[in-house]
């Protein structure tokens, strides 16, 4: 099955009831919503952390990309996959 990637052009938003928290217990950052738990890797947290609802994915992989300085190119094939799972997931909306 092929999956459609969004577009780097989009604006990724949580959706509704659905946030970013740093779970004491498991010493990670998680996202949380009705129904889901989902545990992090400080890659998806470094990615989720930049999701402000008025940002586009293209704005998000400057700022990685000037946060862990790496060329933007090298990473943005990596989030806009990330994006995309968790547009499947019901965790972002566009």
């Amino acid at each position: 099955m092929t999956v459609d990637l969004i577009p780097a052009s989009v604006t990724p938003r949580f959706d509704y009831g659905v946030r970013l928290k740093h779970d004491k217990v498991r010493e990670r950052h998680v996202v949380l919503g009705p129904e889901i738990l989902i545990e992090l890797n400080q890659t998806g947290t470094a990615i989720m952390s930049e999701i402000d609802g008025q940002s586009t994915i293209t704005d998000i992989i400057s700022r990685l990309a000037a946060r862990f300085e790496v060329n933007p190119n090298d990473i943005t094939q990596d989030v806009i996959e990330f994006c995309t799972s968790m547009v499947m997931r019901q965790v972002l909306r566009t």
